[in-house]
C-alpha cells in the first residue's frame, strides 16, 4: 500500500469512529408508485441542499457537489439494499469500507466518512432522522469536509423499499465538475449584480470580497456576474472595477482591459 493510500486510510478510520458504531432510525413511509432514477436524483439533490442551508446557518461553508461522488454515492446506496451497513459486503476488513468505492486517484482525500439512512420516501425525512442522531449530525456539520455525494437507492420488494447515503470528503483542492447547489437558485440580472437582487451596490462588492477571501461560494451564474472584466477570472481588479461603478467612477459593466486603458 503506497504511503499515501496508508495516510487517507488512517484518517478515515479516526473519522470512522463515530460514525461506523451508528444505527440509523427508520422511519416507513406508504408511496406506492414506482420511483425512476430522475425522481431518485431530485431527492439526492434535495439532501445536499438541506445539508448546507444547515451549514450556512451554523456559520460553516457549504458543501461542494461532485458528480462523481455522487455515483459513488448511488452505488453505495443501492449496496446497502443488500448488506445495510457501513461495510460494502458481510466479510468487515479495511478493503470493504465505504470509502473503497471512491478512486483515491480521481479523490485524493484527506478524510471522509459516510451517513446511511433507510425507510424515508421523503428527504426532508431522511434528512430528519440524521439530524436527531447526534453522531450523523456530527459529520454533516464537520468544517473538515469539503464535498458531499448523495445517492437514493429504491427496491420496493427489500425490506426498508428506501436507501439514502450521504458520502463526506475533505480535500483541499479543486475536484472535476463540482459545483454548489442552490434550492433557490440565485439569478443575477447582468454584470455586477452578483446577489441577483436587480441592484448594483455595497452588498454585490461584499459578495465577491468574500468569494476571493474564500469566505463564500457563488454559483456559476454569479461567477460570470462577478467577471467583471470578462478576462474568465475573478480576482481583486474585478472587485476594484466593481467599486469604482458602485462609487460612479465607472458608467459601464463589464469593462474590458481596452476600455480601462482607453480615455474611457
Amino acid at each position: 500500500m503506497s504511503t499515501v493510500k496508508k495516510f487517507t486510510c488512517k484518517m478515515v478510520a479516526a473519522v470512522l469512529a463515530f460514525v461506523l458504531t451508528l444505527g440509523s432510525s427508520v422511519s416507513y413511509s406508504r408511496r406506492t408508485h414506482a420511483v425512476d432514477d430522475s425522481e431518485l436524483k431530485a431527492m439526492a439533490e434535495e439532501i445536499i441542499w438541506l445539508v448546507n442551508e444547515a451549514r450556512v446557518a451554523e456559520g460553516l461553508k457549504p458543501l461542494k457537489a461532485v458528480p462523481y461522488l455522487c455515483d459513488v454515492a448511488q452505488v453505495r446506496a443501492r449496496e446497502c439494499i443488500f448488506e445495510f451497513s457501513h461495510w460494502r459486503s458481510s466479510e468487515h476488513t479495511d478493503d470493504n469500507l465505504f470509502i473503497s468505492a471512491v478512486d483515491v486517484n480521481l479523490v485524493p482525500y484527506s478524510c471522509a466518512a459516510e451517513n446511511i439512512a433507510a425507510g424515508s420516501s421523503t428527504a426532508e425525512g431522511t434528512f430528519n432522522q440524521w439530524k436527531n442522531s447526534p453522531n450523523h449530525w456530527k459529520a454533516i456539520m464537520n468544517s473538515k469536509y469539503t464535498h458531499i455525494g448523495v445517492g437514493v437507492g429504491y427496491e420496493p420488494d427489500s425490506e426498508y423499499k428506501y436507501y439514502w447515503e450521504q458520502l463526506f470528503i475533505g480535500y483541499d483542492g479543486e475536484l472535476q465538475d463540482e459545483y454548489v447547489t442552490e434550492r433557490y437558485k440565485t439569478v443575477p440580472k447582468g454584470s455586477g449584480d452578483i446577489n441577483g437582487d436587480s441592484s448594483i451596490n455595497t452588498f454585490d462588492l461584499i459578495t465577491i470580497n468574500k468569494y476571493l477571501a474564500n469566505e463564500t461560494l457563488l454559483n456559476d451564474l454569479q461567477i460570470e456576474s462577478a467577471d467583471t472584466l470578462k478576462d474568465g477570472h475573478i480576482t481583486s481588479a474585478d472587485a476594484v472595477v466593481l467599486r469604482k461603478y458602485i462609487l460612479g467612477d465607472y458608467h459601464t459593466l463589464p469593462m474590458t482591459m481596452e476600455m480601462l486603458l482607453s480615455d474611457y
